[in-house]
């Protein structure tokens, strides 16, 4: 995965059609829920764009990838309150407590030891600080659904998870049972995949090797002690009426969780 995000021209020009646009919900999110001028820890980041908007909006920003080929295209984003550094997520190079935010977007899917991560972003969040998961329920039964409805439009080319009816129907019964199993259990039950990394061009969420589930983030903070705020923030009319109503199977994670302490 290092090798593949380090080398990867074709992921870079992926991530350079996320604009600002694109990002904006999440750094909207964000900024609702960080302080004025907060030290921000941008996990994930990609080329950088979502730090260079975060520190546009006051803060002072460090953003983390672990591939210094999306950091060196981030270069153009330079200002002032931004700093790039190429990392690891599952061995940051910070002192506990460092930061008054932890946030990531779309990173935690593309995690190969989510556990490891998840207990990095809490030893470095200060204590009454936040951490703030945006990523694709990627255990949602409603994404094959999706595909099935492209499919049936004849949009077959747009599908992520299901080239055909009869592989979308397969997966929302399998979605289906991994949500109840989730639901039940009172321990996270973390799920990987291998990566669709060189058999075709990556696009949507083929590299993922995490099946990411808002019911394992939220049972493993807990577990540590942290309190999980809100489960899920939605963003527009359908996400914030999905997000009240189906929060854990909602195709998308917006979880925001405090860190105890003053």
């Amino acid at each position: 995965m290092r090798s593949f995000y380090s080398s990867s021209e074709i992921y870079l020009g992926f991530l350079r059609r996320h604009d600002e646009g694109y990002l904006r919900p999440y750094v909207e999110l964000v900024d609702r829920f960080a302080g004025r001028g907060s030290l921000i820890l941008d996990l994930g980041c990609g080329n950088g764009l979502s730090s260079a908007m975060l520190a546009r909006r006051g803060h002072r920003v460090v953003g983390v990838d672990i591939s210094p080929l999306f950091l060196r295209d981030g270069l153009r984003w330079a200002g002032p309150g931004l700093t790039l550094l190429a990392s690891d997520a599952e061995q940051l190079p910070f002192k506990d407590d460092s930061f008054d935010l932890v946030c990531s977007n779309e990173l935690v899917e593309h995690l190969t030891d989510v556990e490891r991560a998840l207990s990095e972003m809490a030893r470095v969040v200060r204590p009454g600080g936040r951490i703030i998961i945006s990523a694709p329920n990627l255990c949602s039964p409603i994404l094959p659904l999706l595909d099935l409805m492209r499919i049936a439009r004849g949009e077959r080319e747009k599908a992520v998870w299901a080239m055909s009816v009869g592989e979308a129907l397969k997966l929302i019964v399998k979605n289906s049972l991994i949500s109840l199993k989730k639901h039940l259990s009172s321990k996270p039950n973390f799920i990987y995949r291998r990566p669709d990394l060189f058999e075709r061009v990556v696009g949507g969420d083929a590299d993922s090797s995490y099946l990411a589930s808002p019911r394992d983030l939220e049972r493993f903070f807990k577990s540590r002690g942290l309190a999980v705020e809100r489960r899920c923030v939605g963003m527009g009319l359908w996400g914030r009426l999905f997000s009240k109503l189906i929060p854990s199977l909602w195709i998308h994670i917006s979880m925001v969780i405090r860190k105890a302490g003053r």
